[in-house]
C-alpha cells in the first residue's frame, strides 16, 4: 500500500492549505474590521506641509500678481476721479472775504495732475507690497500662517475616507 501514504500526505497537505487560507482570510477580516471601526491615524509633518504650501502660494503670486496689480492700477483713476471732481468743483479761493471760483479749465489740468500723482503713489505702494510678499523675507510669515492654519483646521480632526460602496474608514490627522 505505498499509494495510501501518498494520498494521506496529499490530504494533509490540502487540509493545511485550506486551514492556512482560512486563517489568513480570518485574520484579514479581523484586521479590516478593526480598521473600519477604529480607523487609522496619519501623522503629518506640519512644518514641511506648510513650507510646501507656502512655496506653491508664492509661485502663484509671482505668476498672477503682476496682472492683478495691473488691474488695480487701471482701476485707481476711475475710483478717485468722482471724489476728486466733487471736491475740486467746490474749490474756490478767498481773499479778504471775497470768493473767487477756480475756472473749469484750470480744474481739468489740476485733476489730471492729481490723478496721475495718486496713480503713481498707489502703484509704488502696491509694487512694494508685492515685492515684500514674494521675497524671502515674506516667506517666513507665510510659512507660519500656513502652519497655524493647518494645526487649527486639521490637527486631531477625523476624516471619513470612502473606499468602495458604503464602506468608509475613519482617518485621524495628527500634525507633528
Amino acid at each position: 500500500m505505498p499509494g495510501c501514504g501518498a494520498k494521506r500526505a496529499q490530504g494533509v497537505f490540502y487540509r493545511g492549505v485550506i486551514f492556512g487560507l482560512g486563517l489568513g482570510v480570518g485574520l484579514s477580516l479581523v484586521v479590516l474590521g478593526i480598521v473600519f471601526l477604529h480607523g487609522v491615524t496619519v501623522h503629518i509633518p506640519g512644518s514641511y506641509l506648510a513650507q510646501t504650501l507656502s512655496n506653491q502660494a508664492q509661485n502663484e503670486l509671482r505668476e498672477n500678481l503682476p496682472s492683478i496689480l495691473g488691474q488695480a492700477r487701471r482701476m485707481v483713476p476711475d475710483l478717485v476721479r468722482p471724489e476728486l471732481r466733487r471736491r475740486l468743483g467746490a474749490a474756490k479761493m478767498e481773499f479778504y472775504g471775497v470768493s473767487i471760483t477756480v475756472p473749469p479749465e484750470s480744474l481739468v489740468g489740476l485733476e489730471t495732475y492729481l490723478i496721475g500723482v495718486v496713480e503713481e503713489t498707489v502703484g509704488r505702494v502696491l509694487s512694494g507690497m508685492a515685492a515684500q510678499l514674494v521675497s524671502p523675507a515674506g516667506k517666513a510669515p507665510l510659512d507660519n500662517a500656513f502652519e497655524r492654519a493647518l494645526r487649527r483646521d486639521l490637527n486631531g480632526r477625523t476624516l471619513r475616507l470612502g473606499l468602495f460602496g458604503p464602506f468608509t474608514v475613519p482617518v485621524k490627522v495628527v500634525m507633528q
